[in-house]
């Protein structure tokens, strides 16, 4: 479960096929109309959730292929993408959009930034 926009503490949240088209509800993208923002979308049936999980993001379910069983979705990278139609997402786009807006301001930040990630930092020059 990953918090979208617009969801607040104690706010009840369903799963399944007779959930509401609300915020922050996980919905089989059988039942998402066309055109709808959607986040947290499984690749394939039950494992969870591995399309458009990163801050800010989110897909946009474009059609849906009744006969063959399978949705295509747009994702954040523009790429497009067809999973079954029984995979699961969350309705919404994922919170804490604004994230990479804001300067590190010191060298100290930029440090602890990639030293989690990989020795990309810092870049000498000469």
């Amino acid at each position: 479960m990953i918090a979208t926009e617009g969801m607040y503490t104690g706010q009840f949240i369903y799963c399944g096929k007779k959930a509401t088209l609300t915020c922050g509800n996980v919905l089989p993208l059988s039942s998402v109309p066309e055109g709808t923002i959607v986040c947290n979308i499984e690749a394939r049936v039950g494992d969870r959730g591995s399309f458009a999980r990163g801050s800010g993001t989110f897909a946009v379910v474009v059609s849906h292929d009744d006969d063959k069983g399978t949705t295509r979705l747009r994702l954040p990278s523009g790429g497009k993408k067809t999973v079954s139609s029984a995979c699961r997402g969350q309705i919404g786009v994922v919170a804490g959009g604004g994230r990479t807006d804001k300067p590190l301001l010191k060298a100290g930040n930029a440090y602890h930034k990639y030293a989690v990630k990989r020795n990309c930092w810092p870049k000498i020059r000469g």
